[in-house]
């Protein structure tokens, strides 16, 4: 059975898991940037560009990175109608999906911001903010874990997410047959696959 996870944005990224081997079959990024691309016509393409890979892959779920509001209130709105776009794509075809927010993920591939202590003998070159740290760390766990050595942070977090989704949630089927999720309830944090 194959999952898809979307890291979405204008750039942006997707990765194919197959969920029960726990491996990376598929991946890919996009960019729509605001000198082609009206930000009504990048999320036309994105929508197109999703489905398609949906269609090729035959995904049976879809993961997509929750939104947060952080400074910038006009990107969280844009942020706001791609995911109403991408969730009413898996609503209009009974996709199975879920919205994965960045703290659960991060903090499940140890991407998350650390104290100092701990950042100045694990990781080198980090700027102090803690975006960008949970950034690098995410390109760290992707080349370590999956061997995908990348500079694309939105590669490495949507690899992330869906290294989280494979261990996380289980497949279940109601008593009609009817296939659900369900998000599998752990105390400890685990990143191996």
């Amino acid at each position: 059975m194959k999952i898809l996870s979307i890291d979405q944005a204008r750039n942006g990224a997707w990765a194919v898991f197959e969920y029960k081997t726990k491996t990376l079959e598929a991946y890919g990024t996009f960019s729509y940037d605001a000198k082609n691309y009206t930000y009504a016509k990048a999320i036309l393409e994105i929508e197109k560009l999703i489905q398609s890979v949906i269609k090729e892959h035959k995904v049976k779920a879809v993961f997509i990175e929750d939104i947060q509001l952080r400074v910038n209130v006009q990107s969280f709105k844009k942020l706001a109608q791609l995911q109403g776009v991408l969730v009413n794509l898996c609503e209009k075809n009974e996709y199975l999906y879920e919205l994965i927010a960045p703290s659960q993920w991060q903090s499940y591939c140890n991407a998350r911001p650390r104290k100092a202590k701990e950042r100045d003998a694990q990781v080198t070159a980090l700027r102090d903010d803690a975006k960008a740290e949970s950034k690098v760390l995410s390109l760290q766990f992707a080349k370590e874990q999956y061997g995908i050595n990348t500079d694309n942070d939105n590669l490495s977090d949507v690899i992330c997410i869906s290294h989280y989704v494979v261990n996380n949630f289980l497949f279940k089927k109601d008593k009609n047959g009817k296939t659900y999720l369900e998000k599998i309830k752990t105390d400890k944090h685990k990143t191996d696959a």
